[in-house]
C-alpha cells in the first residue's frame, strides 16, 4: 500500500509542476516581478473572481490565504502599484472595495485555463467513455475529500 500511495503522489506532484511550468510560461516577463507570496496571491484572486466576475473584499483574500487583513493589506497594496491587482468600489456600498486581478495577468490566465482545458480535453479523449467518467468521478470524490477540514487533522495542530 506505500508504495502504491507513494507513485500515487508523485504522479499528482509531477502534473502538478507540469501544469505550474505550463502556466508561467503564460507569464514569462511578469514572472519575475513578482515573489512566490505575491503570486500565490494572485492566482488566489483569480481563482475566487473568475467565475463569478466579481472582485472579492480583502478580508476574503485575507481568509483563503490564510493570513491577516493587514498582511493582505500590505500585499495587496503593493499588487495594486505594480498593477497586478485593481481595486474598485463596490456598487452596492460606496464603503466597501473590492478587488481583481489587473486586465493583463486576468487575461493572461484566461489564455492559460483556455490551453489547460484544451489539453484536458486532449487526455480525457484517449479514455473510453467508461475510463473517463471513472476519472471524472474519482477526481470530484477526492477535490470533495480534500475541501473538508476534518479530513486534515494534521493541519490544525
Amino acid at each position: 500500500m506505500d508504495d502504491k500511495i507513494t507513485a500515487l503522489r508523485r504522479n499528482m506532484r509531477r502534473t502538478e509542476m507540469k501544469i505550474k511550468e505550463f502556466c508561467a510560461r503564460q507569464v514569462p516577463t511578469e514572472i519575475f516581478h513578482y515573489t512566490l507570496s505575491q503570486m500565490r496571491a494572485i492566482d488566489t484572486l483569480y481563482a475566487l473572481t473568475r467565475d463569478s466576475g466579481n472582485g472579492v473584499q480583502l478580508k476574503i483574500l485575507a481568509e483563503n490565504l490564510s493570513i491577516t487583513p493587514a498582511a493582505a493589506s500590505e500585499m495587496v497594496e503593493t499588487l495594486v502599484r505594480k498593477g497586478a491587482i485593481i481595486r474598485k468600489n463596490d456598487p452596492a456600498d460606496r464603503r466597501a472595495v473590492r478587488l481583481y486581478v489587473g486586465d493583463s495577468l486576468r487575461e493572461r490566465f484566461e489564455v492559460c485555463e483556455l490551453q489547460l482545458n484544451e489539453i484536458t480535453d486532449r487526455f480525457l479523449k484517449t479514455l473510453t467513455a467508461a475510463e473517463e467518467q471513472h476519472f471524472i468521478s474519482v477526481m470530484e470524490k477526492f477535490a470533495d475529500f480534500t475541501s473538508e477540514p476534518e479530513n486534515f487533522p494534521e493541519a490544525a495542530k
